[in-house]
């Protein structure tokens, strides 16, 4: 199992946000049989009591412990693994210091993670290592910005900086107040993809940024996030329905 920064058509990804190692198999083998393609491993999830928000709490090394169990989720659950700790200053729960942090995605790349979410808005001195780390390992590095109050003006800024940072993918993802404000998102991952030479990623969350995340044939994304059950972003589609629009733009694509 791999992640395919290629495919044919976007692969639909289903975020899993379980207390626990144990549930996240088992969230996993669900979303599999549900028609997911990729699991993303959301590990700031991990102590939660259930309710919204209560995840983020764990300790830096109960993390690493249930990190090391990675390899039976991958294998349990049957598909490639995108392990994500979404922090304070992207939209997240997770509390991690930046030391907590950079030892947390060398440990996720050391036990064969498919590829690694690196935030942005992290210390380039933190995660210069573990990313020079997956590039040597062969795991992609989705590099990532959340905007959950707007569409912000420095878009090209943000794509280009993700890519100096050695991303792989460029994920940006925003709140649009209009249409106007999507096709800016989509214009500038166009834009970046081409002049930077990178897979790019644009989300535009809620109602208005359907189009973000059915289109992505047309942009060339190598994914899509879709829930089962609640979901972890605003605007997800079920992943039965985003499997179906997306074979349909695929096709229309080629």
């Amino acid at each position: 199992m791999s992640l395919d920064l290629h495919p044919v058509r976007p692969a639909v990804a289903v975020p899993v946000s379980a207390p626990d190692v144990p549930a996240a198999i088992a969230a996993t083998v669900r979303a599999r049989e549900a028609g997911a393609e990729v699991v993303e491993w959301r590990l700031d999830a991990l102590g939660s009591d259930g309710s919204e928000g209560s995840g983020g709490r764990l300790a830096t090394a109960d993390l690493l412990a249930a990190v090391a169990q990675l390899p039976a989720l991958r294998a349990e659950g049957g598909l490639p693994v995108l392990a994500t700790y979404r922090s304070l200053l992207e939209g997240g729960p997770g509390g991690l210091d930046d030391d907590g942090y950079h030892d947390l995605l060398a440990a996720l790349v050391a036990v064969g993670a498919d590829a690694i979410d690196v935030e942005l808005t992290r210390g380039e001195e933190v995660v210069t290592g573990p990313v020079r780390l997956a590039r040597d390992a062969g795991v992609a590095v989705v590099g990532s910005s959340h905007d959950f109050g707007g569409t912000p003006d420095d878009l090209d800024v943000r794509f280009a900086e993700l890519a100096r940072r050695g991303s792989d993918v460029l994920k940006v993802a925003t709140t649009p107040d209009s249409d106007a404000d999507v096709l800016r998102l989509l214009t500038s991952a166009v834009r970046a993809r081409t002049a930077l030479n990178r897979v790019v990623l644009p989300v535009a969350m809620g109602r208005l940024g359907v189009l973000s995340r059915v289109g992505g044939a047309l942009w060339r994304a190598p994914l899509t996030f879709a829930r089962l059950g609640e979901g972890s972003a605003p605007g997800q589609l079920d992943v039965r329905a985003a499997a179906q629009v997306l074979d349909l733009l695929g096709e229309a694509a080629r």
